[in-house]
C-alpha cells in the first residue's frame, strides 16, 4: 500500500510541477519540446532513489543510505522545487541571494507537492523497516510454533510406539490365559459327555417306552383325524357344490342383463342415428332453404319496389273483378254480418271462400320466382301466406295448401311451416286474431263498394 501510495503522489507531483518547470525553461530560450523533459527527468530520478531506498529498507539487514543516494534525492528534490517556485520567489525576474518581493502562496502552492513527495519516501522507509522487523519476529513465532508441534508430535509417535508395545504384551498374557481357559474347558467338555451319554442312554430308554405308547395314541389319533377329514370332504363337496349353483345362478343373470343392456344399447344408438339423420335432414333442408332464399337477394331494390307495386294492382283488380262476379245478395248479407260468417261460415261455401280469400295473397311473377326475392317481400309474403290461413281457420274453412304452395311457388314445408306459425301465431300473439277480422272486414267492405259501384 505504501509503495503504490509513493508512486501515485510522485506521478501526480511530476504532472502537477511538469507545467511551471517547464514554463521556467521556456523562459530561458529553451524550446517548449526540449524543456518540457528537464522535469520528468529530476522527478523519476528523485522517485527512483526514494523508491530503492525503501525496497533496500524493506529487505532487511543492516542497509543504510550511502552519500551519493542522499546527494542525488535531495539534489533532484531541491532543483525540483527551485524551478517550480522560482516565479514565486522572484517575481520580478531579478535574482537576489535573498529574495526580495517573494510571493509567499506561489511558494506554498508549489512546495507541496514536492515536500509530499519527499517527507512520504522517507516515512515509508520507516514503515517498511517496521514491517520488516515485525515480519521478522512473527516468522520467529511461527518457527518456534512449528518446532513445538514437531516436538509434541515426536511425543505423541513415542508414546504410541509404547501404547502399542503395551497393548502387545497384553494380548499375549491374554492368550495365554485363554489357552488355559480353554484347557480346563475341553476338561469340562469331557466329563460332561459323560454325563451327557449316560443322560442319553436312560433318555433312551425312557423314549423307547414312550414312544410305544405314543404310537397307540397316534393310531387313534390317526383314526379321528381320518373321520373328521371325511366329514370336512363332504362338507366341502357340498359347499362346492351351492357354490356352483349360485356361479350357475350368477352367470345366467349375467347373460340375462348383458342381453338386455345390449338390446338398451342398440336401441339407443339406433334412436341416437335417428335423431343424428333427422338433424342432418334439418340441417340440410335449412342449408337449402338458405341457400335458395340468399339467390333472390341480389335483385336491384328500385325494380322490386316496380314489381311488387304492379302485383298490388294486379291483384285488387283481381278481387274486384271477383267481387263483381259475386251475386249482389250475397254481397249485401256478407256486409251486414261480416263478424258472424267469420266465425262460422258454411261448409257449402268453402271452395268459392278458399278462392277469393287465396286471391288476395299477392302472387310472384315470372321474374320474381326465377330471381332472388327480397328478404322483406318474403317477410311479407310469410305473413300474408300466414294470415289467409287463419282467415280460413276462424272462417271455419279449408286452407287450399296445394294452392297456396303454388301461387307462391314454394314446397310443402314452407307451406307447413306457414301452418303451424299461423295456429301459434293465433294462440299466443295478442291482436292478431283482432288484426285479421279487421282485414277480412276491409276486404268485404271493398268488395260490397265495389259491387255497388257495378250495380249503379
Amino acid at each position: 500500500m505504501v509503495t503504490k501510495a509513493l508512486l501515485t503522489l510522485g506521478g501526480g507531483a511530476l504532472i502537477f510541477t511538469c507545467v511551471n518547470v517547464t514554463r521556467f525553461g521556456v523562459s530561458h530560450k529553451i524550446p517548449w519540446y526540449i524543456a518540457w523533459m528537464l522535469d520528468p527527468l529530476a522527478s523519476l530520478a528523485l522517485i527512483t532513489v526514494l523508491y530503492v531506498d525503501g525496497v533496500l529498507a524493506e529487505h532487511g539487514g543492516d542497509y543504510k543510505p550511502g552519500g551519493w543516494p542522499f546527494l542525488l534525492r535531495w539534489s533532484a528534490g531541491l532543483s525540483t522545487w527551485v524551478m517550480n517556485c522560482w516565479t514565486s520567489l522572484y517575481p520580478d525576474g531579478h535574482f537576489h541571494f535573498i529574495p526580495q518581493h517573494p510571493d509567499a502562496g506561489g511558494i506554498l502552492l508549489h512546495s507541496v507537492a514536492p515536500a509530499l513527495l519527499i517527507l512520504l519516501a522517507e516515512a515509508a522507509t520507516g514503515y517498511r523497516k517496521y514491517a520488516t522487523r515485525r515480519r521478522g519476529e512473527l516468522t520467529a513465532i511461527i518457527q518456534r510454533f512449528e518446532a513445538t508441534a514437531a516436538a509434541e508430535r515426536e511425543a505423541a509417535a513415542k508414546r504410541a510406539r509404547e501404547e502399542r508395545e503395551r497393548a502387545e504384551a497384553e494380548k499375549r498374557a491374554a492368550a495365554e490365559r485363554e489357552a488355559q481357559r480353554e484347557r480346563e474347558r475341553e476338561e469340562r467338555e469331557i466329563a460332561r459327555a459323560e454325563r451327557e451319554e449316560n443322560a442319553r442312554l436312560e433318555r433312551e430308554r425312557r423314549e423307547a417306552e414312550n414312544e410305544q405308547a405314543a404310537r397307540v395314541r397316534q393310531a387313534e389319533i390317526e383314526a379321528e383325524r381320518e373321520r373328521i377329514q371325511l366329514a370336512e370332504r363332504t362338507a366341502e363337496i357340498e359347499a362346492k357344490r351351492r357354490q356352483a349353483d349360485a356361479e350357475i345362478e350368477n352367470r345366467r343373470r349375467r347373460s340375462q342383463w348383458e342381453l338386455e343392456q345390449a338390446q338398451r344399447d342398440r336401441e339407443t344408438t339406433r334412436q341416437a342415428e335417428i335423431a343424428t339423420a333427422e338433424a342432418q335432414a334439418e340441417a340440410v333442408r335449412k342449408q337449402a332453404e338458405a341457400d335458395a332464399e340468399a339467390k333472390r337477394i341480389q335483385a336491384e331494390a328500385e325494380a322490386r319496389a316496380l314489381e311488387e307495386a304492379e302485383k298490388i294492382k294486379r291483384q285488387r283488380a283481381l278481387e274486384r273483378a271477383a267481387a263483381k262476379a259475386r251475386p249482389a245478395s250475397e254481397t249485401a248479407s256478407r256486409s251486414g254480418t261480416a263478424r258472424a260468417s267469420i266465425s262460422a261460415g258454411r261448409t257449402s261455401q268453402s271452395a268459392s271462400e278458399n278462392g277469393a280469400a287465396l286471391v288476395a295473397v299477392p302472387a310472384l311473377t315470372a321474374s320474381e320466382s326465377e330471381g332472388r326475392v327480397p328478404r322483406e317481400v318474403r317477410a311479407q309474403q310469410r305473413d300474408e301466406a300466414e294470415r289467409y290461413i287463419a282467415k280460413c281457420m276462424l272462417s271455419g274453412l279449408t286452407p287450399d295448401l296445394d294452392g297456396l304452395a303454388q301461387h307462391y311457388g314454394k314446397g310443402e314445408t314452407w307451406v307447413g311451416d306457414r301452418v303451424r306459425t299461423a295456429k301459434q301465431r293465433l294462440a299466443d300473439e295478442p291482436g292478431f286474431e283482432s288484426s285479421v277480422i279487421e282485414d277480412a272486414l276491409d276486404g268485404f267492405t271493398d268488395d260490397n263498394n265495389d259491387a255497388a259501384a257495378g250495380a249503379a
